[in-house]
């Protein structure tokens, strides 16, 4: 791997965010909701919020920051809470057209 390469991948990581409307979140936001799409399994496909913040993505953002963007998130329907479960647990909502 080298710089161009790198630069391409981050070139067609921008592209895919803009055709989902991805782009106006923070990179927290963005951080948080791709660690939820990452940890979230089952046939609910949920993630339990210890789950999501131990995620690599998601580990370095401070408690605040973290707590922010989750909210941010679910204001934003992006994330929902999960339906007949406990609290912390979180489900994304945002439609992926490659499933």
């Amino acid at each position: 791997m080298n710089i161009k390469s790198l630069a391409q991948l981050r070139a067609l990581l921008f592209e895919m965010e803009s055709t989902l409307g991805l782009v106006e979140l923070s990179q927290n936001e963005r951080d948080v909701l791709y660690a939820i799409n990452e940890v979230s399994g089952g046939a609910s496909r949920t993630a339990r919020s210890e789950a999501i913040r131990n995620h690599p993505l998601a580990a370095a953002i401070p408690q605040a920051t973290y707590h922010r963007a989750l909210k941010s998130l679910v204001q934003r329907g992006l994330v929902g809470h999960a339906p007949d479960t406990r609290a912390g647990q979180y489900v994304v909502l945002v439609r992926d057209d490659a499933e």
